[in-house]
């Protein structure tokens, strides 16, 4: 049986390649094309204590999969699907944040699972990464939540798995932006006085929520975050990297829709691509 790829090999998808390896299935971590093949241990910390010797190569050189599980940055989907359709033989599940993704997948879209993660991952070495607590989010009775079943990952088995994905959306829309440009962990942005912007921002948001009961999920997610993830979110992470971020898949998507009618958004949308500008 070919071995499940997981496409992108940032803190996201290391980790989920060591969890599902640690299962005994065959794991490929499959990084962006040109990527040199090594055999290396991995290791993941913190919440999720794994280790696995894993394949890491370029996504290029992969030849089958049985399953591709994406954990890449929304903003790479659409370079990755000729190679990801090449190579695979059943479903593909994403992880990827933000909303709109479908237009990314193109002709894929219709092969495509999404699970949600609600992990913090945060690189410490090329071969670490260090994870917060959280779940899987999946589709009950989906490949997803069949693929992560023995990974040690917890799964939480939903009936709407869209109304999750929006709820995840809502949260991540308002902690990224505000983490990144105020350099904070999830759980210090309300104690650096930051709770005002918060409430602006998520009046904004909410609406483009398709239902009440996403909204609810958001703003639980919200604010479970907010009290107890110390995790540095993953704009954070980007923007200290010099690398780009996911903002238009992400608040951008407002500014979007919205057209003109959400100032906060607007604002701190236009920061992130600006500080994205300086570093480039």
């Amino acid at each position: 049986m070919p071995p499940v790829v997981v496409a992108g090999d940032g803190a996201v998808g290391t980790a989920v390649a060591v969890a599902l390896s640690s299962s005994g299935t065959e794991v490929i971590l499959a990084g962006p094309p040109g990527t040199p093949e090594t055999h290396r241990t991995f290791v993941t910390d913190g919440f999720l204590r794994r280790s696995a010797m894993l394949v890491h190569t370029g996504i290029d050189a992969v030849t089958s999969a049985s399953t591709v599980v994406s954990a890449l940055k929304a903003f790479d989907i659409s370079s990755a699907v000729p190679l990801i359709e090449r190579i695979c033989n059943g479903g593909v599940i994403s992880l990827s944040n933000g909303m709109d993704l479908e237009k990314q997948w193109g002709n894929l879209a219709v092969r495509v699972n999404y699970g949600v993660l609600s992990m913090g991952f945060r690189k410490l070495s090329p071969s670490t990464v260090s994870t917060t607590a959280g779940v899987v989010f999946c589709e009950k009775g989906g490949v997803p939540a069949d693929v992560f079943s023995s990974s040690g990952i917890p799964v939480e088995e939903v009936d709407n798995i869209d109304e999750v994905r929006w709820a995840k959306w809502y949260a991540n829309s308002i902690i990224n932006p505000i983490g990144a440009l105020a350099g904070l962990a999830n759980n210090r942005i309300v104690s650096a006085g930051l709770r005002p912007l918060v409430k602006s921002l998520s009046r904004e948001l909410s609406q483009i929520m398709p239902s009440g009961e996403a909204l609810a999920r958001g703003n639980s997610i919200l604010e479970w975050l907010l009290e107890n993830s110390s995790n540095r979110c993953s704009m954070l992470q980007d923007l200290e990297k010099g690398s780009p971020t996911e903002i238009s898949f992400l608040t951008g998507l407002c500014e979007k829709k919205l057209q003109g009618r959400c100032p906060t958004a607007s604002v701190l949308v236009s920061l992130i691509r600006s500080r994205q500008f300086k570093a480039q």
